[in-house]
């Protein structure tokens, strides 16, 4: 029986990234499907127009024998400041009658579970998002050492696109980035594929890391009970 441990619903934007890494890293008996919205790109109006149609997707889920429904979207569950986090998870909750979640709250989670004091964030994302993300993670009481935006502008047709971001772009980028001060590496957005290189990127950056896609499916784990430990994971998924 699929979803014999737990199952969980997705809401994503975008390419399927979540997906894949939800059925390949999450343990046995735990079961995955989604829901996809569509938006124009992470820019703060776009990604507002994204969390505009979140209640009426999750009401999708709704009569669904499912554990947790998780809206997964870093910039789109922060965009809007302090607490817009908890306003998705309440979207979410009112529109389909199951507990929510958003990645925002589980890079929140995360982090408190390292002890993380000061982070530096490597994101696809504007500069506009960048501030609002730099924002988000402050009032939550994280200092931001250093935020560091890709040109991956792909909405706007220039630079590289989500899906042209490999696991050599992303650790070649993270490896540049200024960690001085930093207790703790975050690589932002769900639009990534992140997965394959924590084991790695801790290695060599000598921090722990968080990526969205490990600490929502941490997360998800943790709140469906579920504690599973996935050392290649990072230092996240040992506790």
């Amino acid at each position: 029986m699929y979803g014999w441990r737990a199952k969980i619903g997705l809401i994503t934007p975008m390419s399927e990234n979540a997906e894949h890494a939800f059925h390949i890293y999450a343990p046995e008996g735990v079961s995955v499907c989604s829901l996809k919205i569509n938006f124009p790109g992470p820019t703060p109006e776009g990604l507002i127009y994204l969390t505009d149609q979140l209640e009426d997707t999750a009401a999708m889920y709704k009569g669904r024998n499912l554990d947790l429904v998780v809206f997964g979207c870093t910039s789109g569950s922060c965009i809007k400041g302090y607490g817009w986090d908890k306003e998705c998870t309440e979207r979410i909750e009112r529109a389909c009658g199951i507990p929510g979640l958003t990645t925002s709250t589980a890079v929140l989670e995360g982090l408190r579970a390292l002890g993380t004091k000061k982070v530096a964030v490597l994101t696809p994302y504007p500069e506009a998002t960048n501030v609002a993300e730099k924002k988000f993670l402050e009032d939550n009481g994280f200092e931001v050492t250093n935020i560091v935006g890709m040109n991956m502008s792909q909405f706007t047709g220039k630079g590289m696109s989500f899906e042209d971001a490999d696991e050599h772009f992303l650790y070649q980028h993270s490896l540049h980035m200024d960690l001085k001060g930093a207790d703790t590496f975050f690589l932002s957005c769900m639009g990534l594929t992140t997965m394959e290189i924590i084991d790695a990127l801790e290695t060599g950056l000598g921090l722990p890391v968080i990526t969205s896609h490990q600490a929502t499916l941490w997360s998800a784990l943790r709140h469906c009970r579920i504690g599973a430990k996935l050392p290649k994971l990072g230092r996240l998924f040992t506790l």
